[in-house]
């Protein structure tokens, strides 16, 4: 498969090809510019990540957007990975339309309940949304997770390699697909995809690391709080975005401005 390229107004391109004579979908994207502009996000909000814990997030990330490609534009996906004896969940959204995915890591008040648990929900509007959930073991890899998560809830079988450090694919079965040529498939012989298989482009998404998230954004959704509950004592508190975990600054000021009965 072609190198995908960065458009300048995007940083992420998704190529989607149809695997002729295997029926298969194989989708390919570069991160390297998406992961960057992600650790310049943790250092501007002064966000420090477990080692482990950013590699799953990233993998995520990739797996998220990869199967974001692979869906019909008006999908919205949003992925709830839920580690019980790591105390940790990860979060990860995307939406094709916007062209934007974005992510981040909860550690706090994350309980051992002794379940490790893959929670998708899909909104395709107007209809309500579709809601999945998979266990695995604490022990598998996110590509390993999202690939139980197609073979459970997708009812179809899918995997994902790594074509080089930060550059990914992901191929996924369609109606008659060559299973058995997908699953002898390794990252090795993805490489030689092209040059093995007869590859259709079928289209090219763009995707960029943003959340679109500002104070102006967030304030509107604490109207159910009272000021004492968020504020206590203080004139100001330091509140995360619940989807980068972006930190910003809210006065009592401007929430009394927009909630002027509490």
């Amino acid at each position: 498969m072609p190198d995908p390229k960065v458009d300048p107004d995007s940083n992420i391109e998704a190529r989607c090809y149809f695997v002729r004579n295997r029926n298969a979908l194989a989708v390919r994207a570069d991160f390297g510019p998406a992961y960057l502009d992600h650790y310049l996000h943790l250092m501007q909000h002064e966000i420090r990540m477990d080692p482990d814990h950013d590699g799953k997030l990233k993998e995520a990330l990739a797996a998220c957007t990869l199967h974001l490609a692979s869906r019909p534009w008006n999908e919205v996906s949003a992925w709830t990975i839920h580690f019980g004896q790591l105390h940790l969940n990860l979060f990860v959204t995307g939406n094709s339309k916007d062209e934007n995915i974005i992510g981040r890591v909860f550690t706090e008040d994350i309980r051992n309940d002794g379940k490790n648990l893959f929670i998708a929900q899909t909104n395709d509007f107007p209809k309500e949304p579709r809601r999945s959930v998979i266990e695995f073991e604490s022990s598998d890899s996110l590509f390993s997770i999202t690939e139980q998560y197609y073979g459970k809830s997708e009812q179809r079988a899918a995997r994902f390699f790594r074509h080089s450090e930060e550059d990914f694919v992901l191929i996924s079965a369609q109606p008659q697909c060559d299973e058995a040529w997908l699953h002898s498939l390794d990252d090795e012989t993805i490489r030689k995809l092209d040059s093995e298989e007869e590859l259709s482009l079928l289209e090219t998404r763009k995707y960029r690391y943003h959340c679109g998230c500002s104070p102006e954004r967030i304030l509107p959704k604490l109207t159910s709080v009272s000021a004492k509950e968020i504020f206590g004592d203080q004139d100001a508190v330091s509140i995360d975005c619940p989807r980068c975990a972006a930190r910003f600054q809210i006065t009592r000021t401007d929430f009394e401005a927009l909630n002027p009965k509490d």
